[in-house]
């Protein structure tokens, strides 16, 4: 098993990690990752390309209308993701720039350690730290792909609670 850790930022009573120089909640109950950042900032800052426009997704907090854009490269502490998809608002409405969904860690423990004050991801010593994540539109609803397997166990929590087409 290897596994590696990222100090959590002290201010916050959420699992808040930094990348990039800025805030990033672990959301465990999201299925999609949102950057919410000013789409011309994100189109600045980030290698990426537009793939899915003009979509809307919903949560608990309301719905969003944005735009789906892959990043070439993207880290989260030792993982590395090639062809990161994300969701990008075009009205950021959200405290933290980055929301980093449970899905990202699919086939992987993470622990969200408050005690040490770390996130911790650990993995099976085969696993790969390149990963792949996708967001796919099948008739009008949005799934997360991790490394080419589809998630389809959050059809329920998608269609019910976060992601409307």
């Amino acid at each position: 098993m290897k596994e590696f850790s990222i100090p959590l930022k002290k201010k916050y009573e959420r699992p808040v990690i930094e990348l990039y120089r800025l805030d990033s909640l672990i959301d465990t109950g999201a299925v999609i990752p949102i950057f919410s950042i000013v789409p011309a900032i994100f189109e600045k800052y980030f290698d990426s390309k537009l793939i899915l426009k003009d979509e809307i997704i919903g949560g608990i907090g309301g719905y969003e209308r944005g735009s789906v854009y892959s990043i070439k490269n993207f880290e989260i502490g030792e993982l590395i993701f090639n062809n990161f998809e994300v969701f990008v608002p075009f009205q950021p409405r959200l405290k933290f720039p980055f929301l980093l969904s449970a899905t990202l860690f699919y086939g992987m423990d993470y622990e969200i350690d408050t005690i040490n004050e770390k996130f911790i991801v650990r993995m099976k010593d085969e696993q790969s730290f390149e990963r792949e994540f996708k967001i796919k539109d099948l008739n009008g609803k949005l799934y997360p792909q991790i490394d080419g397997v589809l998630i389809q166990d959050t059809d329920i929590i998608l269609h019910d609670f976060y992601f409307y087409g």
